[in-house]
């Protein structure tokens, strides 16, 4: 049986100051439905990559920027809320 070994991700970092994501937000709420049950990662609001694996986004991202913004968009715009 092979085993696949993935690189260890990188430490969590800290930031003193809040961050604020009001341009991904924006971007989200005008483009989310070009990408359903898709992964984006953004910066502000450009598109860095996108895709339906979430780590291949990461990784795509993780090439362009340290920290990138990640977001998956819903399959339907149905609301949803957990419980039965």
């Amino acid at each position: 049986m092979s085993t696949t070994v993935r690189p260890p991700l990188p430490p969590v970092r800290r930031v003193a100051e809040p961050v604020e994501c009001k341009l991904e937000m924006r971007w989200i709420s005008e483009h989310r439905k070009e990408y359903p049950g898709e992964w984006v990662a953004l910066d502000g609001d450009r598109l860095i990559a996108h895709g339906k694996r979430g780590a291949e986004v990461f990784a795509a991202a993780r090439a362009r920027l340290a920290v990138p913004f990640l977001f998956r968009c819903p399959d339907d715009e149905l609301p949803t809320a957990g419980g039965y």
